[in-house]
Formats: C-alpha cells, sequence, structure tokens
C-alpha cells in the first residue's frame, strides 16, 4: 500500500472501483485513506464497505473502527450503520 494521502481525482477514482466492481483492494485503500486524515466517521463508513466485499481484510482497521464506534452517540452509530445497510 501506497504511504501518502490520496487526491481528490484518486479517492474518486477508488470509490468508483468500489461501486463498479466490489474492489475490496480499493475499499481498503479508501479506509486507509480515511484512517490517516483522520476521518472517524468516514473510516467507520468505509470499514462497514470493505466488510461487506471481504472483512478478511478488516483485521488491521477493526480496533480503530471499535474505537470510533464506542465514542459516537448511540442516534450517531444508528445513522451510519443504518446509511450502510446493517439494520433494516
Amino acid at each position: 500500500m501506497e504511504s501518502g494521502l490520496l487526491s481528490r481525482a484518486e479517492v474518486r477514482q477508488l470509490k468508483s472501483a468500489v461501486r463498479r466492481e466490489s474492489s475490496a483492494t480499493a475499499a481498503e485503500r479508501l479506509l486507509l485513506d480515511s484512517v490517516r486524515k483522520g476521518h472517524d466517521k468516514l473510516a467507520l463508513h468505509r470499514y462497514l464497505a470493505l466488510h461487506r466485499i471481504d472483512s478478511v481484510r478488516c483485521g488491521p482497521y477493526e480496533s480503530y473502527c471499535r474505537r470510533v464506534a464506542g465514542h459516537l452517540p448511540n442516534a450517531a452509530l444508528q445513522r451510519i450503520l443504518a446509511h450502510m445497510g446493517w439494520l433494516s
């Protein structure tokens, strides 16, 4: 994986790959970028997206995302889970 932060153009390309191809590689790069930039809620969204595509790749990010989820107000966590299709 690359060590630099992604540009907006790279983020758009990767998001497209996740949508069109369910690319686990693209999903993981987006997650890593969000973590590096300190975008906690976005990282949680991207963790859940990666989990849906390839849960095995989530391991390195699990404790970080659990901490993020643990610090969110319950209503905010419920909104994220519902938005990502984890709640009915």
